[in-house]
């Protein structure tokens, strides 16, 4: 048997000690890359957490702004984004707010946006001992904002459990274009359709029932959820004394120097010749018998009255108008009341545009939310329908209701209401997407 010659032994040995020394060296390797891998999938962990946090704060922040933009709601917004960053286990330190922001890409000076900066400081573990980095800094950002989304509902009736909280009768056909109809009540018979009437509506949804749906033209859906109030956010102008009035967007009115009365002593401001009626505090609202009234483009706040337009050859002319019907809080009996909306004469009267008025865009019509606050909005007489429809933007009244008769109506308007009741057809339907309110819905941008 060949034997082994002596001078491989120390070479077999010195291989097997450079082995071992490979072998620690890709030890030292592995341990040093999973160490990497470690702290950069804790970075990245503590990344989506920041983000999560930015998202969360700026999203709280913008929802505080639906209700307006004065200097108290943004106080509100900017306390709700470093509360719900908080919560998100950031650190008050580590906590950027911006309103309006101020290093976006597309929305600096926007006080509709919030933007949120973050840092999370995050601990390594195996970096600290290569790289000499005990903690790396992760950073976030977010921006929300609220973004108009035109509303799709032309009628809504928001009473939650009257019997015929729609009501149609008296022959004729009510026809909705441009939007839907929609009733929150749960009664059997939520929407009561005459025998001798006819809906025409592309979607009809109720809540609970309807008593001839054979009598609707278009999609008839019942049992359906609750549609809520989709202007519940919109504040409205506050009487603040006894000449002035406040609005959500930070700006202020006076009364208007057409009023009839005073805050202590109201009275309506009669109109029986031609004449041009300003913006601004009516105390005791406007009421119009006759001749050619030219309304100037602004906000009108009736504080008691109402608002009624009757007579034979009266015609009204108001572009960009917004109507706030309320009452006179220094006097609530005789003139002071809250009063209805009434037009029986002939109106021309156009809701604003977003350029007019950025926060009461689309709103013809806004009636207090006062739970006494039961008048009535009527329409009477035959409207003209189409382009040149005379009546343009959302009659509106929570607690109150819409009655429409003698074949009114107008392919300008939409109407939300607690009941609604349709008498001798009518043609519904706020076309012009100028006029049409906007529900803002919160979301993130960037």
């Amino acid at each position: 048997m060949k034997q082994t010659s002596g001078f491989l032994k120390p070479l077999v040995a010195q291989r097997s000690g450079q082995m071992l020394v490979v072998a620690a060296c890709l030890m030292v390797a592995m341990i040093s890359f999973l160490g990497l891998v470690t702290d950069v999938g804790l970075i990245e962990c503590n990344r989506r957490h920041a983000q999560r946090a930015a998202d969360a704060a700026a999203q709280a922040g913008a929802r505080e702004l639906l209700a307006g933009a004065s200097s108290t709601h943004t106080a509100n917004a900017l306390s709700a984004a470093q509360n719900y960053a908080f919560q998100n286990a950031i650190l008050a330190g580590n906590v950027t707010v911006e309103l309006p922001p101020t290093t976006s890409a597309y929305f600096n000076g926007s006080n509709r946006f919030v933007r949120v900066h973050v840092v999370r400081p995050t601990n390594t573990t195996f970096m600290r001992l290569f790289l000499r980095l005990r903690t790396a800094n992760v950073t976030a950002s977010a921006t929300a904002g609220s973004v108009p989304n035109p509303i799709p509902i032309t009628i809504l009736a928001l009473d939650p459990s009257a019997s015929a909280a729609l009501k149609v009768s008296g022959g004729g056909t009510l026809r909705i274009v441009g939007g839907s109809v929609y009733v929150d009540s749960n009664s059997d018979v939520a929407a009561s359709i005459d025998g001798a009437c006819t809906v025409v509506a592309t979607e009809f949804d109720t809540v609970g029932g309807v008593d001839h749906p054979d009598q609707i033209e278009g999609t008839v859906a019942t049992g359906v959820g609750v549609e809520p109030d989709p202007f519940a956010s919109k504040v409205a102008p506050v009487i603040v004394n006894s000449s002035t009035v406040s609005y959500p967007d930070g700006t202020t009115g006076s009364t208007s120097p057409s009023s009839g009365g005073t805050a202590t002593k109201p009275a309506s401001k009669m109109v029986s010749g031609d004449t041009t009626l300003y913006p601004g505090i009516y105390w005791g609202g406007i009421k119009i018998t006759g001749g050619n009234v030219t309304l100037m483009p602004g906000r009108y706040i009736m504080a008691g009255g109402g608002f009624s337009v009757s007579g034979s050859g009266t015609g009204i002319t108001g572009t960009d108008v917004f109507f706030y019907n309320t009452q006179d809080p220094y006097k609530t009996t005789g003139a002071g009341a809250f009063a209805d909306i009434n037009l029986t004469g002939g109106a021309n009267l156009l809701a604003p545009t977003l350029e007019a008025d950025g926060y009461y865009k689309g709103f013809l019509f806004f009636n207090d939310r006062n739970p006494a606050n039961n008048t009535v909005i009527k329409l009477a007489g035959q409207i003209a329908v189409g382009d040149s429809a005379p009546l343009k933007g959302y009659l509106y009244t929570a607690n109150g209701s819409v009655d429409i008769s003698g074949g009114s109506g107008s392919a300008g308007l939409g109407v939300v209401a607690n009941t609604i009741k349709v008498t001798g057809g009518a043609t519904l339907g706020a076309i012009d997407r100028n006029r049409i309110p906007s529900i803002p819905i919160v979301r993130l941008v960037e």
